[in-house]
């Protein structure tokens, strides 16, 4: 039976802000000193845009970025090192827009031939908690067409696509998953599917197969980190049902939780997201077609952006796992 005061062994999956956001929220589960929480980030590895995108077209490797996000946010401790590698370089020469922690993380990459290892070396040197996988280390580019018709490729354009998708898969087609992903996958107890943008971050790992296929064999709960508010053009207009649905259409998975927000965003940033065609996550039955719907105030006031609080996300998943432990 899992309780929140056991030792779980818990498996996030997404990319960009989203996993980075849920992260921060397990992480006190993981420093805490009874029974302190296995965690696992498994991030996506599709992005081609910014930095991330410059150095996988110039070097062939899979793009730094979204590892970069999460290594920083699973730092142990509060360290200047989360802005060192946060830092970006301005200017108009080569290094402009550049990341210093996607050039350090793809330099020891480069020098012990292995992304796995480099990950591991700069958690050792942040001291940062818990474990974090490429989902594959396979040069994934994300394919979809739009609801205009659109054939798009790659996640930048992907991401601008209108909503609902006709279709949607990556490239290779038979992309393999980093082994170890899929065995923290196996050993979970509890499986998170983060926030972030649906099918660039979420629904981006599960197309590949073995990922998808490790998660539908585990008998562990599946809780989905819902939005806050939808994005423009590729969730515009989707309710929380959609969602869920397009987890299952092209993910093959049907979440067993869904963690949403029901507070009120402040009156200008609700008009600001409004602009940019944003409008918050809406549903009609709390069953969401056998999905239990967890409710609560999640919204981090202490920002510009319509984000998730890291401490009553983290309340939020503690909450579900009770009430989905007779599953």
């Amino acid at each position: 039976m899992l309780t929140p005061e056991s030792p779980l062994r818990v498996v996030a999956l997404g990319g960009g802000t989203g996993l980075s956001g849920t992260l921060r929220a397990l992480k006190p589960e993981a420093v805490r000193e009874k029974d302190p929480w296995k965690i696992a980030g498994i991030v996506t590895t599709s992005d081609d845009g910014g930095s991330s995108g410059r150095i996988r077209d110039e070097f062939g490797s899979i793009p730094p970025g979204d590892l970069r996000n999460c290594l920083s946010a699973l730092i142990k401790d509060d360290s200047p090192l989360s802005d060192l590698l946060d830092y970006r370089f301005k200017g108009d020469g080569v290094m402009s827009g550049h990341s210093l922690g996607n050039l350090i993380l793809s330099a020891l990459a480069d020098v012990s031939g292995n992304w796995v290892r480099a990950v591991r070396q700069l958690s050792n040197i942040l001291v940062t908690v818990g474990h974090l996988y490429p989902s594959s280390v396979d040069s994934i580019t994300l394919h979809a067409e739009d609801a205009d018709g659109n054939r798009l490729i790659g996640e930048s354009k992907v991401n601008r696509g209108k909503a609902p998708f006709r279709s949607f898969w990556i490239e290779p087609r038979e992309a393999e998953a980093l082994p170890d992903s899929v065995l923290a996958i196996q050993r979970a107890d509890l499986i998170i599917l983060s926030s972030g943008s649906l099918y660039t971050s979420t629904l981006a790992n599960l197309l590949i197969g073995d990922i998808r296929e490790a998660i539908q064999d585990s008998k562990a709960p599946i809780i989905y980190i819902a939005n806050i508010m939808t994005e423009p053009n590729e969730t515009i207009g989707m309710s929380l049902e959609n969602h869920l649905d397009a987890i299952e259409q092209w993910g093959g998975i049907r979440p067993h939780g869904v963690v949403v927000n029901q507070t009120g965003l402040p009156e200008d940033m609700c008009k600001r997201y409004e602009l940019e065609g944003g409008s918050p996550i809406t549903y009609i039955d709390k069953t969401c077609g056998g999905t239990q719907v967890f409710l609560g105030d999640l919204l981090d006031l202490g920002t510009s952006m319509a984000r998730h609080s890291p401490t009553k996300l983290n309340d939020a998943i503690k909450e579900a796992i009770v009430k989905l432990k007779s599953r």
